[in-house]
């Protein structure tokens, strides 16, 4: 059945103009950003537990599904109808899922991150949201989120554009360089308490840094 969105990348763009704040991108991420944001998961070294936030049209998702062994368990959730539509019918549905799908170890869930289940733990969180666009409140909510559902020693990994929030506050004004300073000042603030690596990512459009933090630990991602 063809997807109500269309194409991955041309369904990105469609949902990024309904809702540029909530998408935060006109195009999905390429394919070695998604494997950089997934790095601390392949060095896995028994079964885990990763949950996907902000899905978009699956990039991410993809490479996740390449990597899940068994015993893994894989939960994707994403807000908005049209991408979840795409994620059910285009993604979950390619071979590397089929296995984990049938022993109920894959779920898609269609909300808020913060609306999940804050008693199901999670060995990794990787995230596609677009922390810059988001209000401070909401950033700070979908990080204490994160931060709740992580197990010990879990890792955090998720993707910012190299430069864009100097950019944006240099192109702004009045209410809107005033939101992204204290974006900027709450990202910054929690890098220089949790960042354990970054890998950036020049084939990406546009490049990007893939971040990987420990709320609890200073020890480094090799």
């Amino acid at each position: 059945m063809r997807s109500t969105i269309g194409g991955g990348s041309w369904g990105f763009l469609r949902a990024f103009l309904a809702d540029p704040n909530l998408v935060g991108s006109v195009a999905p991420s390429s394919r070695f950003l998604a494997r950089a944001l997934i790095e601390p998961f392949k060095a896995r070294a028994e079964p885990a537990r990763v949950l996907e936030v902000g899905a978009g049209t699956g990039p991410v998702t993809v490479h996740l599904g390449h990597e899940l062994g068994a015993g893994d368990e894989l939960d994707v959730c994403e807000i908005k109808p049209e991408l979840v539509r795409h994620l059910e019918r285009h993604v979950l549905t390619q071979p590397q899922f089929a296995e984990a799908r049938e022993e109920g170890r894959v779920n898609l869930f269609q909300c808020a991150v913060q609306d999940m289940d804050r008693d199901r733990q999670y060995d990794f969180v990787v995230a596609g949201l677009p922390f810059t666009t988001l209000p401070p409140a909401a950033i700070e909510s979908v990080l204490e989120f994160i931060r709740t559902v992580l197990k010990p020693g879990g890792v955090f990994s998720y993707f910012e554009y190299v430069g864009l929030r100097r950019l944006r506050m240099l192109g702004t004004f009045g209410e809107t360089r005033r939101r992204m300073r204290e974006v900027s000042a709450i990202m910054d603030t929690h890098i220089r308490r949790h960042q354990i690596g970054r890998r950036t990512v020049l084939f990406n459009f546009p490049p990007a840094h893939a971040r990987y933090w420990r709320f609890e630990s200073p020890v480094g991602f090799a």
